[in-house]
């Protein structure tokens, strides 16, 4: 299975790039951490609830239609300058993912789970207002815990894989006046690009991109 097409994940290659993603994505949130905590910036704390929505991938004469869910996300960013930011995020869903094959149908469930980072960019501020637009990178780890092959249980069909996710996405923060100064409501919407999955079960590969769009609304926390 590839990356975008690009690298197998499976691959020396592949699992060679996917962890140096993972450190630089890493070592550009120390580094900002050092700066930030050097010159009095501030953090905040997101927790927000979301819905997971994925789009039907298709190719290789197999639809993988995955389900709609409900996750939860976690956000720790820091501000480094008025404009500039840098976050790390971490999420957790549970969905399906449906596959059509010209021979059976396959359904496997799986917990999924986001690591990633991004920087953030604000481009104003007002007393109630802070919208804001960001973009990074991150990871999307499949992990199955159930299968069905034509509606039959099936279990130990597939295994954890882990796919490079581009992410994109902006919102807004509201300060809301009958929370502490220190809270905020954040709505935001963010996008993930990936390698749609096949758990490395060969006949489910489609070779094409998934999509999730994540609206959510939580509560900011600045410390």
């Amino acid at each position: 299975m590839s990356v975008l097409g690009i690298f197998p994940l499976n691959s020396t290659r592949g699992r060679v790039m996917f962890r140096k993603a993972g450190i630089l994505v890493a070592a550009a949130f120390f580094l900002t951490a050092v700066v930030g905590l050097g010159q009095d910036n501030r953090w905040d704390l997101n927790v927000s609830a979301a819905a997971v929505l994925s789009k039907k991938s298709v190719g290789n004469g197999v639809v993988q239609t995955p389900t709609n869910a409900r996750g939860i996300l976690a956000t720790l960013r820091l501000r480094f300058s008025p404009q500039s930011s840098m976050e790390v995020t971490y999420g957790r869903t549970n969905n399906s993912q449906k596959y059509t094959t010209s021979a059976l149908d396959y359904r496997i469930q799986a917990n999924v789970t986001e690591f990633s980072g991004a920087y953030v960019f604000s481009p104003f501020e007002t007393e109630k207002l802070e919208p804001f637009f960001l973009a990074g990178a991150g990871a999307l780890v499949f992990n199955p815990y159930d299968s069905f092959i034509e509606s039959i249980r099936v279990p130990g069909v597939g295994v954890r894989q882990t796919a490079v996710a581009f992410l994109y996405g902006g919102g807004v923060n509201y300060h809301l006046r009958w929370l502490p100064s220190r809270f905020a409501l954040r709505l935001q919407y963010r996008g993930l690009v990936y390698q749609a999955p096949d758990f490395k079960v060969r006949v489910l590969f489609t070779g094409s991109r998934g999509h999730i769009a994540e609206p959510s609304a939580g509560i900011v926390f600045r410390f």
